[in-house]
């Protein structure tokens, strides 16, 4: 069975990856791995000002298994969830290996290049890092294929 990660956060262009995968997995009979990324940054930046990120961990955690992945329930969709900490390119790469998935699908912003330079971009780093291909679809993605 094909096994494939989805980067989610809740934005825009995540709910168009996971829409986008949703279909490929009916597609080809496979599974999901839905992943969200507790950020390192916020999880040290709470620590500096002594708040207990744990309860915000269990919400994600709730959100994600919940309302975030209901399309996927709702369309019959086999998948499993996962909250990861760190950096999102890394921490989504290293869950694409322990997870022995075969496609990483991501929600692309369209901010642009002069921002990806300047600020980074989780997509940018994956398609420069991963093993595996990887699919980037853009926000408003629909399941007709128009955007």
């Amino acid at each position: 069975m094909a096994r494939t990660l989805v980067g989610y956060d809740d934005s825009p262009a995540s709910k168009s990856a996971l829409a986008w995968a949703g279909r490929h997995a009916q597609r080809v009979a496979g599974d999901l791995v839905v992943a969200y990324v507790s950020s390192s940054a916020l999880e040290w930046e709470l620590a500096a000002v002594q708040v207990n990120a744990d309860p915000l961990r269990h919400e994600f955690e709730r959100r994600l298994r919940e309302e975030w992945t209901a399309p996927l329930r709702d369309a019959g969709v086999t998948y499993e969830t996962r909250v990861l900490h760190g950096r999102p390119a890394e921490a989504l790469l290293r869950c694409a290996e322990d997870e022995g998935v075969e496609l990483l699908v991501v929600g692309m912003t369209g901010r642009g290049t002069l921002n990806e330079l300047l600020m980074g971009s989780t997509t940018h780093k994956l398609l420069h890092q991963s093993a595996r291909p990887i699919v980037a679809v853009p926000t408003g993605w629909t399941s007709d294929g128009s955007a």
